[in-house]
C-alpha cells in the first residue's frame, strides 16, 4: 500500500476494527511452554486464529507462554500437520513425549509435550519437511486440496450414520411430546445450518410416518432433501420421490406403499399449482398423508413489501419479482389443499409468523438462532479440543463464520441528496437514490443502464473502493487487513430494482476503480438476468470457476438467490436498498452464514479441513436499520426464553454483539457498538413516531376473536387511521358484530370464490385496524400516567387502587376486565411486544433527565388526530400564531384562554415564546374528555398548574348545534 493510501485509510481510526478483523487464516504450527509442565515444549497446529487456540489452552495452563509460530505450508497448495513435527522430534532429535504418570494433581495431560525440545528443533523439523517434499520423498504426510467434485448420482449411497446433535434430539423429543398431546400444526424455527431437513426426517421416523410430503417454494432445496433421505442409515426404508417420479409412473405411490416401502415425496409449489388436480397428483389425495413438511415457510410476501417500499404499479411489481418463484400467499393457498395428519413448518426467519400469532407456544417445537449455534460450537470446543485424539474440524459447526457488521452512513453527497428527497416526502430515499432512469428495458437509449443520481453513486463507490475518502465511511475494499485476510473476495450486492443491477454493472465497467475494477461482475437480476442465468446451478458454477482461477466476483441481485440458496464462496454483502420486511432482510443476510470448507487429502486417505471464510462482512448503509433489526431479534429471543424488560433485552443484545459485532464510525473512529447505543437509537427513533405508528407495528392475534368479551370491545373501535380517530364507537344490537366468515341460512350461496376471499380479506383488515386502535389506547394510557410501568400486567395491577389512573382509563374507554382477558389470552410474542412498547413509551413520558420543553415536545410527536372533529393544530401553525402577537401585548399578568384545547399545543407554543411564568397564566377548555387528558399531560410535563384546565365540561358542551 502506498503512503498516500495509508493516509486515506488512517483518516479514520481503525484501532478497534484491527482487533476484530481476522480474515482467512492459514494453517499454523505453534509451540508454547508452561510452568505447570517445566522443561517441556507443547507443539500443535491450528486452523483458526492462533490466539483463539492459545486462549483455550490458557484456561488449562494459565502460565502459558507462546514461543513459536509459523505457517504450516510447503507451497501455496500443500501443507503439513503437527504430526510431521512430532515425528521429527521423536525420530530425528530423540525427544521423548510427556507420559501420563508424569502429570500430578489431576492436571491436564497431552502427549504433544516434548521434553527439552526447543524452538530451534521445531524450525529444523519444518526445514526438513520442506526439503523432503521438494525431493518428492515419502517421509512425511502432506495434504493438498482435492479438486475432484462429487459426481451427480441418481441415488446417494446409504453410508452416513451420525446421531442427532443434542439440540436436534431435543427437538425430536419435543415433537414426540406435542403430537402425543394432539397438536398437529407445528413450527420448527431454526436458522440455516441447524439441520432442519435431517431433524424433520428424524421426526418422521419418530412418528413412524409411512407417507411424508415435503413442499417448498424453492426448487433448489430438493437436492438437500434427497441427500438427507437417501444417504443416512437411520432413514433406511424410505424412498425419495419427486415430480419426475410421478410423471414416470402415476401409480408409484401406491406401489411403494403396497411393498411396505415408506415414501418421502418432494414437490415444489409449481408442481401443485392449478385449480384442477393433475393426473400425477391423484394418488397424493387418495392415500393418507402422515406428515407434511413445509420448507422455507418464511418465504416472503414480497409483492406487498415492494408495494410499500418502491411505490410501483401491479405490473411493475410483477416485473420486479419475475425472478422469484412465488409468494407466501400462493404457498399457503396450495398447501391448505393437502390433508395431512401432522404439519411442520420449517423456517429460519418466521418473524411474521410469530408476531401474527399463527402458532401457540406449545406448537413451536424448536427455537434456535445463530447465537445458539455459536454457543454450541464454543461448548463443544471447550469440552473436546484439549483431547489429543480430537481435531478442530470434528466440531459439527467447524467453519461456521463470524459475521462482522458495518453500520455506515452513505457518502456526503448521497446523504445530502437523500435529505432533499425526504423533505419532498420520499420515505424510502435510499432505494430512490439507486433508481435507474428506466426500470424496464430501454432498447433505444439504454436508460435502464443509467442511474438518475449517477454522480452520487460514483462518489459512494469510489469511497468504498479507496479512490476517494469520507470521514463517515471506511474504504473497506482498500483496508489492508481485509486484503491480507483474503476477505471481500466474493461479494453479493443487494439493489432495489432489477434495472439497478444493469446500471451498477455499466457504471463499474465504464469507470476505473482501484479495487472494484478487479471484480468479475455476475449480474443475476438485471432485466435480462433470467435469460443469461437460467438457474441457480449455473450461477454457483460460475462463482466456483472464478474462485478456482483466483478471481474475485461481485454478484448483483435484487431478491434472487436470497432465500433458500447457498453460495459457499459469498463472504461479503453490500446492502444497497430499503426494505420494509425484517424477515426479507435477515433472509438476505443469512446467505453469508454458511460453512466454506476445503478438504486437503493425503494419499492414505487422511483428511484435513481448511476453513476458507472464518469471518463474513455485512455492510449496511442504514445504521438505524441495523440497530432496529438487532433490537427486534433480541426481543424475539427473549420472548421465547420468558425474559422480559429492557434490562434483559440489554443483556441479550450484549451477547449477540459478542457473537456478531456491529462496527460504526463515531468521531472518525471505527468503534464497536454497545448495547445501550442500540437501545438509545431505537428509543430516539420511537420518540419521533406517533402512538398510532407504534400500535400498528404490534402483531395481530386472530385467536382473540374467540373471546366474546374481547371481540365485543374490539368491535367498538374505529379502524386506526380512519377519520374517526380515537373516538369511541358504541355498538347497538347484534347487527354490528364482526363477521367471522360463518354463513347462516341461504346467505351468499351464489357468491363466487373471489368475492368470498375478498370478504375474508376485508374482515381481516378490519380486525387488524380495530385491534391496533385498542393497542393505541393502551399505549396512550402508558404515556399519560405519571407512574412507571413496564407491562400490561403492571397497568392492570395499578388500576385497582390508583384513582387518577382510573379516570384516565375511563376517558380512554379502557375496561380493566377486558385488559385482564387480553393479557391472559394474547399470544406471548405479541404480549411481550406490547409490554416492550408500554415500557418504552412510559419511560419516554416520564424521563426526568430531559428538560420540560423536550418532554413536552416528545409528547406532541406521540399525539395525533384525536377524532374527525378534533384535529390538532400543527406546531408550525401554533408558532406562527403566537409569534404574530406583539411582544408587549403579553405580560406576566395577561390571562390567555384556549377554548378548544386538544393536546395543549397552544400552551406549549406560549411556553416556548414567553417562558414558564407567562405560560402559568394560560387556561384551557378541552374539546373532549380524552383531549383533557392529553392537555393535562402537557401541562404536567411543562410543570404548569393543571387546575387551569377545565375538567367538568368540554368545548362542545357550550355549543348549541341546533344553531349550526
Amino acid at each position: 500500500m502506498t503512503e498516500i493510501n495509508s493516509i486515506e485509510i488512517n483518516s479514520i481510526d481503525v484501532e478497534q476494527l484491527n482487533q476484530l478483523i481476522i480474515g482467512r487464516v492459514e494453517p499454523r504450527i505453534y509451540a508454547f511452554t508452561t510452568h505447570t509442565i517445566p522443561n517441556y515444549l507443547k507443539v500443535g497446529d491450528t486452523y483458526r486464529p492462533i490466539q483463539t487456540r492459545l486462549n483455550e489452552w490458557r484456561r488449562l495452563f494459565p502460565s502459558l507462554e507462546k514461543t513459536f509460530e509459523e505457517v504450516a505450508k510447503v507451497d501455496n497448495d500443500t501443507f503439513f500437520r503437527d504430526y510431521a513435527i512430532h515425528d521429527f522430534l521423536q525420530n530425528d532429535k530423540g525427544k521423548t513425549r510427556l507420559e501420563r504418570h508424569s502429570v500430578k494433581d489431576n492436571r491436564h495431560y497431552s502427549n504433544e509435550f516434548f521434553k527439552n525440545a526447543t524452538n530451534e528443533d521445531v524450525q529444523e523439523a519444518i526445514e526438513d519437511i520442506k526439503k523432503e517434499h521438494k525431493s518428492n520423498a515419502s517421509k512425511y504426510q502432506y495434504y493438498r486440496f482435492d479438486n475432484s467434485r462429487i459426481p451427480v448420482t441418481h441415488e446417494y449411497p446409504r453410508s452416513e450414520n451420525y446421531a442427532p446433535r443434542p439440540n436436534q434430539q431435543k427437538v425430536i423429543d419435543e415433537f414426540r411430546a406435542v403430537i402425543e398431546r394432539g397438536r398437529t400444526n407445528l413450527l420448527m424455527y431454526a436458522v440455516m445450518r441447524f439441520g432442519k431437513s435431517f431433524t424433520s426426517m428424524c421426526c418422521a421416523k419418530e412418528m413412524n410416518a409411512q407417507f411424508v410430503i415435503v413442499v417448498s417454494a424453492k426448487t433448489d432445496v430438493k437436492e438437500e432433501w434427497k441427500r438427507t433421505v437417501e444417504s443416512h442409515l437411520r432413514f433406511e426404508g424410505y424412498a425419495f420421490l419427486d415430480s419426475e417420479s410421478l410423471l414416470k409412473n402415476d401409480a408409484v405411490i401406491s406401489e411403494n406403499l403396497k411393498n411396505k416401502e415408506r415414501i418421502v415425496l418432494f414437490l415444489t409449489l409449481q408442481d401443485l399449482q392449478g385449480e384442477a388436480i393433475k393426473t400425477k397428483h391423484k394418488e397424493i389425495f387418495e392415500n393418507p398423508i402422515d406428515l407434511l413438511l413445509i420448507d422455507e415457510s418464511h418465504f416472503g410476501a414480497r409483492a406487498t413489501e415492494y408495494g410499500k417500499v418502491l411505490n410501483l404499479s401491479k405490473g411493475e411489481i410483477k416485473n420486479e419479482l419475475k425472478l422469484n418463484e412465488t409468494t407466501i400467499e400462493e404457498l399457503e393457498t396450495t398447501i391448505k389443499t393437502i390433508n395431512a395428519k401432522v404439519r411442520i413448518h420449517l423456517s429460519g426467519t418466521p418473524y411474521r409468523i410469530l408476531m401474527n400469532s399463527e402458532f401457540s407456544e406449545e406448537d413451536i417445537i424448536a427455537f434456535y438462532q445463530f447465537s445458539d449455534i455459536t454457543d454450541a460450537q464454543q461448548a463443544w470446543d471447550e469440552e473436546n479440543l484439549n483431547k489429543d485424539s480430537i481435531k478442530e474440524w470434528d466440531n459439527p459447526y467447524y467453519g461456521f463464520p463470524q459475521m462482522i457488521r458495518f453500520a455506515f452512513n452513505p457518502n456526503e453527497s448521497s446523504r445530502k441528496k437523500m435529505e432533499e428527497m425526504k423533505k419532498n416526502g420520499i420515505t424510502y430515499a435510499f432505494s430512490e437514490l439507486l433508481k435507474p432512469k428506466s426500470i424496464t428495458k430501454d432498447k433505444s437509449n439504454n436508460e435502464h443502464k443509467k442511474f438518475i443520481h449517477e454522480a452520487e453513486i460514483i462518489d459512494l463507490l469510489k469511497i468504498i473502493d479507496g479512490s476517494q475518502q469520507d470521514d463517515n465511511l471506511l474504504s473497506f475494499l482498500d483496508y489492508d487487513k481485509i486484503k491480507e485476510g483474503k476477505m471481500c473476495r466474493h461479494i453479493v450486492c443487494v439493489l432495489p430494482y432489477r434495472a439497478s443491477c444493469d446500471a451498477f454493472e455499466e457504471l463499474i465497467k465504464t469507470n476505473q476503480f482501484k479495487n472494484l475494477s478487479d471484480y468479475q461482475i455476475i449480474n443475476i437480476s438485471g432485466v435480462d438476468g433470467d435469460k443469461i442465468y437460467k438457474n441457480t446451478a449455473s450461477i454457483k458454477e460460475k462463482i466456483k470457476d472464478f474462485e478456482e482461477k483466483d478471481l474475485k466476483t461481485l454478484t448483483l441481485t435484487v431478491n434472487r438467490m436470497l432465500t433458500g440458496s447457498t453460495v459457499a464462496e459469498w463472504d461479503t454483502m453490500l446492502y444497497f436498498k430499503d426494505t420494509a420486511s425484517p424477515q426479507e432482510y435477515d433472509q438476505a443476510v443469512f446467505r453469508l452464514q454458511n460453512q466454506y470448507i476445503k478438504n486437503y487429502k493425503e494419499p492414505n486417505g487422511d483428511v484435513v479441513k481448511f476453513n476458507m471464510k472464518p469471518q463474513t462482512l455485512l455492510v449496511d448503509f442504514n445504521p438505524n436499520r441495523v440497530f432496529q433489526m438487532q433490537e427486534q431479534k433480541a426481543q424475539i429471543y427473549n420472548v421465547n426464553t420468558d425474559a422480559n424488560g429492557n434490562n434483559k433485552l440489554e443483556e441479550r443484545i450484549k451477547r449477540e454483539l459478542e457473537i456478531s459485532p456491529i462496527v460504526w464510525i463515531n468521531n472518525r473512529k471505527m468503534v464497536q457498538v454497545k448495547p445501550i447505543e442500540i437501545l438509545d437509537a431505537v428509543r430516539k427513533y420511537s420518540s419521533n413516531r406517533s402512538v398510532f405508528d407504534e400500535a400498528t407495528s404490534i402483531g395481530i392475534d386472530f385467536n382473540l376473536l374467540n373471546i366474546a368479551e374481547i371481540r365485543a370491545e374490539i368491535e367498538k373501535q374505529h379502524k386506526i387511521g380512519s377519520k374517526k380517530g380515537i373516538e369511541v364507537k358504541y355498538t347497538e344490537g347484534a347487527g354490528d358484530d364482526l363477521d367471522t366468515g360463518e354463513k347462516t341460512g341461504n346467505a351468499n350461496e351464489t357468491g363466487t370464490k373471489s368475492s368470498t376471499s375478498e370478504a375474508a380479506a376485508t374482515e381481516e383488515n378490519d380486525f387488524k385496524g380495530k385491534l391496533a386502535m385498542y393497542y393505541a389506547r393502551i399505549l396512550f394510557f402508558a404515556f399519560l400516567i405519571d407512574t412507571r410501568v413496564k407491562s400490561l400486567e403492571e397497568i392492570i395491577n395499578q388500576l385497582d387502587t390508583d384513582k387518577e389512573q382510573q379516570r384516565i382509563a375511563a376517558h380512554l374507554d379502557l375496561n380493566t376486565n377486558v385488559l385482564f382477558l387480553l393479557r391472559k389470552h394474547l399470544n406471548s410474542f405479541t404480549l411481550k411486544q406490547l409490554d416492550y412498547k408500554i415500557h418504552n413509551i412510559n419511560h419516554l413520558a416520564n424521563d426526568l433527565t430531559l428538560s420540560p420543553m423536550l418532554r413536552a415536545s416528545n409528547a406532541m410527536k406521540k399525539f395525533n388526530r384525536l377524532s374527525d372533529s378534533e384535529v390538532v393544530t400543527p406546531e408550525v401553525v401554533t408558532d406562527m400564531m403566537i409569534n404574530a402577537l406583539p411582544d408587549k401585548a403579553i405580560t406576566n399578568t395577561t390571562l390567555i384562554l384556549d377554548i378548544a384545547a386538544k393536546q395543549g399545543e397552544f400552551v406549549y407554543a406560549v411556553y416556548k415564546k414567553f417562558g414558564k411564568e407567562i405560560a402559568n397564566n394560560f387556561y384551557s377548555i378541552p374539546t373532549s374528555k380524552i383531549a383533557y387528558e392529553f392537555t393535562r399531560k402537557v401541562y404536567k410535563l411543562l410543570e404548569l398548574d393543571v387546575n387551569h384546565i377545565e375538567q367538568n365540561y368540554t368545548s362542545y358542551d357550550g355549543c348549541d348545534f341546533n344553531l349550526m
